[in-house]
């Protein structure tokens, strides 16, 4: 498969430890159990859930910022940290963001990208583009190299992914606490049961092997009084250690943001990159 030079290396090391897991063989130790606290009574996740994605759907709009980790558990590991900004509009999520990935410590890769409703720009500072311009245009066709870092985020990889987590038919609230931030719930999500309530096939096929290879799913989500995000946030567990996880909080709810494509004429189509 051919690469455009426009997505830097780290997104094929991300799609390499998407699932989190080394290349050992699969575990035949079951995930241990998640035990809901004794005062949550049944039902308090699926109304957390309604209730978050209700904000969310109300405000429409916020700042971000993420720091995201993954590694293959043989010592190679990517970090990112992004900042931008994010508008949810009729159930699709548009945003604009600054990435920093880092591959193994070596020097960081900026990446501006602007997710819109037909797909993706792209740009990386110093990688080499056409005169006069300074953005990639990547499709729905074209955009599985961009989808690998937009993974990071979580399943729906989007902004916000990580509340895809709040799945009351996977995951249970194991935690309840107040905090400077507002009320902190933390949950832990059977993989399995995860695949069975997503409908893209790959992330079914990425949870279905999280399952097989006995990675532990732990979640978290910190929300004000009305109900609004704070922080979100999942990290995936094998032998005990952190394999993968992503954490972005939340500010300005509401802010008027810019999430708008960059001017035509820096734009070039990804399949006129040079390759």
């Amino acid at each position: 498969m051919r690469h455009s030079r426009l997505i830097p290396a780290a997104a094929a090391a991300l799609a390499l430890v998407v699932t989190g897991c080394s290349a050992g063989a699969p575990s035949t130790a079951a995930a241990p159990p998640a035990s809901a606290s004794a005062d949550l009574p049944k039902g308090d996740l699926a109304q957390l859930a309604e209730k978050v994605d209700a904000r969310v759907a109300a405000l429409g709009r916020a700042r971000f910022t993420t720091e995201g980790f993954a590694g293959d558990g043989a010592g190679a590991e990517v970090r990112s940290q992004v900042t931008g900004s994010a508008r949810w509009l009729n159930g699709v999520v548009t945003s604009a963001m600054t990435m920093n990935v880092q591959t193994n410590g070596a020097t960081p890769t900026v990446t501006r990208l602007v997710s819109g409703v037909d797909g993706v720009y792209v740009s990386v500072d110093g990688a080499p583009m056409p005169a006069g311009k300074t953005w990639g245009f990547y499709t729905k066709q074209n955009s599985a190299e961009v989808d690998a870092l937009l993974r990071g985020f979580g399943p729906s990889a989007v902004v916000g992914a990580e509340l895809d987590y709040l799945e009351p038919r996977a995951a249970m609230i194991v935690g309840k606490r107040q905090t400077a931030e507002g009320t902190r719930y933390d949950l832990v999500v059977d993989p399995m049961k995860m695949a069975k309530a997503v409908a893209d096939p790959d992330i079914q096929l990425q949870h279905t092997q999280l399952a097989e290879y006995g990675v532990v799913i732990r979640a978290e989500v910190v929300v004000d009084e009305s109900g609004a995000p704070r922080e979100a946030g999942f990290r995936f567990e094998l032998g005990g250690e952190d394999v993968r996880s992503s954490t972005t909080k939340f500010t300005d709810w509401g802010a008027d943001v810019d999430v708008s494509p960059p001017p035509a004429d820096q734009v070039v189509p990804a399949d006129q990159l040079p390759r």
